[in-house]
């Protein structure tokens, strides 16, 4: 087993002086001050190779040293995703402390509860967040020192053994990821050097990618799945990143040209967009073109079955505007839609689903390219990883609880034995994620447990099962399945609909029950597939435009719920 400082040691010296990380100074360069005082700078492009950040890392290190951070003590960091935050993240490891990392979007009584927590010591941000750092401090019931993760000083890291970090055991505490919450505790998954470096190797492994590769990184760095797969995989393999701060299509589809970027990594909400872009402007050019689209379309389809792959010959426009040398997008944060990956693959655009968490660094799972590439599945284990299913009260036969074992699995819940004793048991880690194998040992997910909705006759309906019909609506722009209690004790399947606003449906002038009745037709189109105890009941046209989401775009659904309580046509014990 290795520790990050051993992992990034390590990948200096194998691509020292080879582009790592690039993308656009936010607001400019910082000064020459060791501390977040300094705002001097203008805009640019921020390049970074492996050796220049460990060397900024090091003159991060010797400042928060010299401040008295010492091993063992929480180090948070606020900033959005650019290069420096990786100068943050090793900067932090390199002066032997645990890395908190922070999410941007929460707001400050979020911020404060996770900061007082976790009894960090010191907030390092930049200068597009350091009023917020400020206000953070003010706020503060005990101090805490601020400081610059992009300041242009660098410092000489060798040798690295003489850093604190460089004495960390592989099986010490490296990073504490907090749960939000304004009150009360947020859960804090405990992971080692050893959890997530040897993801990043396990992953590594199952993605080929090299030199030759760029990556584009457009998912938050504080979570798991982007700074495990998109940074500290694309840094030991050699490939190169390149950090946009905007999820606008358009920029995106600037950048993957500009940068030639080859993968990236992605949430199912976006493959969703992307493939509603492409089918929406083959339908909008009518006639013809989008007769030979759809009869294209369904020969591509067709030839998949038939394990061939023709998509990049029927449809080469469509991965020139993508970007002529994408490889592939990897999925995860949820469940893929499979005819959304089996559109796009027939497209000539290839997804890879995976699974993980973050008490597991997060990979566990993961599909190959190719012929390994399963549609409708999250791949078989990476390296080391074991896994069981333990059977569950009202599952379909062979489906149960994920339970994973392996390197991977966090060392539990910060300042939470209870919980972590219920999560971690006889070896294994309870996912609380409900799935099958195959006999491949391919995983495939059918819901998460604790959103279950539990009939009265005692039937399990997971709720993604029944969004992934609704969401291929192009009337709907969003849809939230929950559980709305019943007279008679268990559950009925209540639909939450936010309308396209680009949908004929979505004009004001409508009558609302005009409107209901267009959209009930509509629920009722797209559920005829499904079994009769998991229609949609009932429903609602959401009022206010978008559905409360995280950062990774899944949906808050305590929060829709105690949004529909709060409406008049609805009680307290309705959700």
């Amino acid at each position: 087993m290795e520790t990050l400082i051993q992992l990034i040691a390590a990948a200096a010296a194998r691509f020292p002086e080879a582009v790592a990380l690039e993308g656009e100074s936010l607001k400019g360069e910082a000064g020459e001050s060791g501390t977040a005082e300094s705002e001097a700078g203008s805009p640019g492009p921020v390049s970074l190779s492996r050796g220049a950040l460990l060397r900024r890392a090091a003159a991060l290190a010797a400042r928060l040293i010299e401040a008295g951070i010492g091993p063992g003590d929480p180090v948070a960091l606020l900033a959005p995703n650019r290069p420096e935050w990786a100068v943050g993240y090793f900067g932090a490891l390199l002066a032997g402390g645990v890395l908190v990392p922070l999410d941007v979007n929460l707001k400050t009584g979020e911020l404060t509860n996770i900061l007082g927590r976790s009894g960090a010591a010191a907030l390092l941000t930049d200068a597009s967040r350091l009023e917020d750092a400020r206000a953070l401090a003010v706020a503060l019931a005990e101090p805490i020192q601020l400081f610059r993760i992009d300041e242009a000083g660098e410092a000489e890291p060798h040798p690295i053994s003489r850093w604190p970090g460089a004495a960390r055991e592989p099986g010490d505490l490296a990073l504490i990821s907090f749960s939000s919450g304004t009150t009360g505790t947020p859960k804090g998954v405990m992971l080692t050097h050893a959890n997530i470096a040897s993801n990043a190797r396990a992953s590594s492994e199952t993605l080929p990618c090299g030199e030759e590769d760029v990556f584009l990184s457009i998912l938050p760095l504080h979570h798991m799945f982007e700074s495990t797969g998109g940074l500290l995989v694309p840094l030991i393999t050699g490939a190169r990143v390149y950090y946009l701060s905007s999820l606008n299509p358009r920029l995106m589809a600037e950048a993957m040209q500009a940068q030639r970027v080859t993968v990236c990594l992605m949430v199912p909400a976006l493959a969703r967009l992307m493939h509603r872009r492409i089918m929406t402007a083959a339908t909008e050019a009518g006639g013809l073109k989008t007769a030979i689209f759809g009869g294209l379309l369904a020969v591509s389809r067709a030839c998949l079955g038939a394990g061939l792959r023709l998509g990049g010959v029927f449809f080469p426009q469509v991965k020139r505007r993508l970007g002529p040398r994408l490889k592939y997008f990897i999925c995860g944060g949820a469940a893929l839609d499979p005819v959304v990956g089996r559109d796009l693959l027939a497209l000539g655009i290839e997804v890879l689903q995976g699974y993980g968490l973050t008490e597991t660094s997060p990979v566990t799972h993961g599909n190959r390219p190719g012929r390994r590439n399963r549609m409708g599945t999250v791949g078989p284990p990476i390296a080391g990883v074991e896994v069981r299913i333990e059977p569950v009260e009202g599952a379909a036969g062979g489906e149960g609880e994920i339970l994973i074992r392996g390197p991977g699995v966090m060392q539990g819940y910060f300042g939470d034995p209870e919980l972590t004793g219920e999560a971690l048991r006889g070896g294994w880690f309870h996912t609380g994620d409900v799935g099958r194998v195959d006999r491949d040992g391919y995983l495939t997910i059918c819901g998460r447990s604790k959103n279950v909705i539990v009939t009265e006759a005692g039937k399990n309906i997971y709720p993604e099962e029944v969004e992934e019909e609704l969401a291929r609506s192009e009337l709907f722009s969003a849809v939230c399945v929950i559980g709305k209690k019943t007279a008679h004790g268990g559950e009925e399947v209540f639909a939450v609909i936010v309308l396209d606003p680009d949908s004929v449906l979505s004009e004001a002038e409508r009558p609302r029950e005009e409107r209901r009745r267009a959209v009930r037709a509509e629920i009722d189109r797209l559920s005829a597939g499904l079994s009769g105890y998991k229609r949609v009941s009932g429903f609602i046209i959401w009022p206010d435009g978008e559905l409360p989401r995280t950062t990774t775009l899944k949906y808050k659904r305590e929060e829709v719920k105690a949004a529909l309580r709060r409406m008049p046509e609805f009680g307290p014990g309705d959700f």
